[in-house]
C-alpha cells in the first residue's frame, strides 16, 4: 500500500474526507449495471492514514442547482484519439441523464499551451453569454486551461472552477530526459488525425518551465481550483505504461507513469483525492474502445462514472456554499 503526506512543496487544501462522502453517495445511487467497471471506494480512491475523518453531512443527489456547463479538456496527443474515445466517454452519458451539460474541447495535442489557450477563448466563445464554465483539465489540459485563464479575461470573466485531472501542472520528468532528437520526431513527425500545430507542447511540459510560469502568473483568486491526483498502486499500472512508471519512479515513487503526484496539484487548490489508477485509466476508455489491446491495457478499468458525477457534484456544492 502506498503511503502519502502532504508535507510536500505545493500547499493544497485538504478535501479528501468531503470528496470521499459524495463518492461513497453517488456509488450507492448507481446500479451495478451502470458502473462499467465497478470498485469498492476504498479501492478506487487511497484511504490514506492524514485523511481527516468524514464531515457526516448529507449529500446532495437531485437536479442540478446551478446553470454551469462542464468542458473537459483533452490533453497530450489526444487529438489522434478523438474520433474514437476521449476523457470519460461513456460517463458523459449517465451525467447528462442526471440533468448536468458537458462537452469535450479537442485542443491540438502537440502544441503550446499558449497556443491552445486560443483555441479554448475560441470554443468558449461560441457558447451563449449566459454559460458559465467548470473547467475540467486532464493531463496537459489543465496547463491549456490555466494558460487561456491568465491569457483572455473573456475565459476568466466566465469561469467558476478549474479542476485537474492527473493534470501535469508542474510539468513531468519525463520532458526533461526525453532526448532532444526524440522530442524533434515528436513535434514534426505526421501522426493519422492529429495537427502538428506550434509543435511546442513538450516546452510547455518542461518543469523548470511550469514552476516558472507558476509563479509569474498568480491565478484569479475569484475561482475555484481542484486537484485529483492519479496514483495507482505498482500493480495497478497497466503494462502498457510501465517503463515510464519505473522511470519516474527514480525521482518519486508516488506517480502515476506521466506526471508525479506533487506535480498534479495546482497550488493552494483543494485536494479531492488520489485515485488508485495510472495515468490513462483516470479518464480514459481505451480497454473498452479496443479489446483486442486489453493486454497491454490491463488495468485500464476505472469506475468513471462515479468519479465524474462525484466532481460535479463537489464543485456544484462549493459554489453554493
Amino acid at each position: 500500500m502506498l503511503e502519502v503526506s502532504l508535507a510536500h512543496a505545493v500547499p493544497v487544501i485538504d478535501q479528501r474526507q468531503r470528496f470521499r462522502e459524495i463518492f461513497h453517495a453517488v456509488h450507492s445511487a448507481y446500479r451495478p449495471e451502470d458502473i462499467l467497471c465497478d470498485r469498492p471506494v476504498e479501492q478506487a480512491l487511497h484511504p490514506f492514514s492524514d485523511e481527516v475523518p468524514a464531515t457526516g453531512r448529507a449529500v446532495y443527489l437531485g437536479a442540478p442547482r446551478l446553470a454551469l456547463h462542464y468542458v473537459i479538456i483533452t490533453g497530450l496527443v489526444a487529438d489522434c484519439l478523438t474520433h474514437k474515445v476521449t476523457p470519460f466517454h461513456r460517463a458523459r452519458q449517465y451525467l447528462h441523464e442526471r440533468g448536468f451539460t458537458s462537452s469535450v474541447l479537442k485542443v491540438n495535442g502537440r502544441s503550446s499551451s499558449a497556443y491552445n489557450a486560443t483555441l479554448i477563448q475560441q470554443a468558449l466563445a461560441s457558447f451563449p453569454e449566459q454559460h458559465r464554465f467548470v473547467l475540467l483539465g486532464y493531463s496537459k489540459g489543465a496547463v491549456d486551461a490555466l494558460q487561456a485563464l491568465i491569457t483572455y479575461p473573456s475565459v476568466r470573466q466566465r469561469t467558476a472552477a478549474v479542476v485537474s485531472l492527473a493534470g501535469a501542472i508542474g510539468g513531468s520528468p519525463l520532458v526533461d530526459i526525453t532526448p532532444t532528437w526524440l522530442k524533434g520526431l515528436f513535434a514534426k513527425l505526421p501522426l493519422p488525425g492529429c495537427q502538428l500545430g506550434d509543435g511546442a507542447a513538450l516546452k510547455s511540459l518542461d518543469r523548470l518551465e511550469r514552476k516558472r510560469w507558476l509563479i509569474e502568473h498568480p491565478l484569479p483568486p475569484e475561482i475555484l481550483y481542484c486537484s485529483l491526483v492519479a496514483l495507482p498502486d505498482p500493480q495497478q499500472v497497466s503494462r502498457i505504461l510501465r517503463p515510464n512508471h519505473r522511470k519516474l519512479s527514480a525521482f518519486s515513487l508516488r506517480n502515476d507513469s506521466q506526471v508525479l503526484a506533487e506535480d498534479a496539484l495546482i497550488p493552494n487548490s483543494e485536494l479531492l483525492g488520489y485515485a488508485n489508477a495510472d495515468h490513462w485509466a483516470l479518464t480514459l476508455p481505451l480497454a473498452w474502445h479496443w479489446p483486442l489491446l486489453r493486454f497491454f491495457l490491463d488495468k485500464n478499468d476505472y469506475p468513471r462514472e462515479i468519479l465524474l458525477e462525484s466532481i460535479v457534484r463537489y464543485v456544484e456544492e462549493r459554489l453554493l456554499t
